[in-house]
């Protein structure tokens, strides 16, 4: 698809204003990261987890999901059909359903690998999110352990089973050192029943997490712990992913945008970009 003929028919539905502001938001020039450009159909959110890094209130993006779209293509280093996309960096994408129903609907038609992370439920968008690479997160997919980490969002079991209704991949993320081993199989154990797909997330320090999970820092065997649930899982016959980046090149049928093949985060699942490179 030709970008400069997709921004003109963008234009044709937005007013001026609407495009003068979207060529002002950072979408328009932010550098894209390993998972590909972020987008940020909102910024902060309500639910506080524990672990997390955002404590802000969620503030949905001011910008119409086509003006959204508008500024991301306005980004001279975004690709139409091969950049990486990823909802829902910094937000909850689900915390607001229509806007981000419009938004993948319009994304979808430029043919890129599109990603969103979610932790909530809703089958209103169930058929929409089969055609981009639904990533379904979760601290621990052990409801009474998952609940004192994300007390104000739905019990993982209710999760796994959109999860599976959706064909998306379980993103088991952060791992904890405040969960044991034990605990961590037994949720792969778990997850394995509904999909055969999870990706293997690391925790993010900051102060306040720091604060929040009674940590100084990450344990020495941190890396350690992770290559063993990574090794568990492949024996239940999962396909574990080490970056997000990885599923969504998997889900597409694609190379990885961030080449994890030649980073040391590739764990050779059977995507095989080695070889279509």
């Amino acid at each position: 698809m030709d970008k400069e003929k997709i921004l003109k028919k963008l234009e044709e539905d937005l007013s001026e204003e609407e495009i003068e502001k979207a060529k002002r938001n950072d979408h328009a020039r932010r550098k894209p990261r390993a998972c590909g450009f972020t987008v940020h159909i909102a910024k902060g959110c309500n639910a506080n987890c524990l672990y997390c890094y955002v404590s802000t209130k969620a503030k949905l993006v001011d910008l119409s999901p086509k003006a959204l779209l508008y500024a991301l293509l306005l980004n001279p280093k975004f690709e139409v059909g091969k950049s990486f996309v990823a909802v829902g960096a910094i937000c909850e994408p689900l915390d607001f359903p229509e806007y981000t129903k419009e938004f993948l609907r319009e994304i979808i038609k430029l043919g890129n690998p599109v990603q969103i992370s979610t932790k909530e439920v809703n089958y209103d968008l169930a058929k929409l999110l089969k055609r981009v690479d639904a990533l379904v997160s979760m601290c621990s997919a052990i409801d009474d352990i998952c609940k004192k980490f994300e007390p104000k969002r739905k019990p993982p079991s209710e999760r796994l089973e959109f999860c599976e209704e959706i064909g998306g991949a379980v993103f088991l993320r952060p791992i904890l050192p405040n969960v044991s081993l034990k605990d961590y199989f037994k949720s792969l154990e778990i997850i394995s029943n509904y999909t055969d797909r999870v990706i293997l997330g690391n925790l993010r320090l900051s102060k306040e997490v720091k604060r929040k999970l009674g940590i100084k820092e990450l344990p020495k065997k941190y890396f350690e712990v992770k290559k063993k649930l990574e090794d568990y899982a492949k024996d239940l016959g999962l396909i574990v992913y080490r970056s997000a980046c990885c599923s969504n090149a998997y889900k597409h049928k694609v190379v990885c945008w961030n080449e994890c093949w030649k980073k040391g985060f590739c764990s050779s699942c059977p995507n095989t970009c080695w070889v279509k490179v």
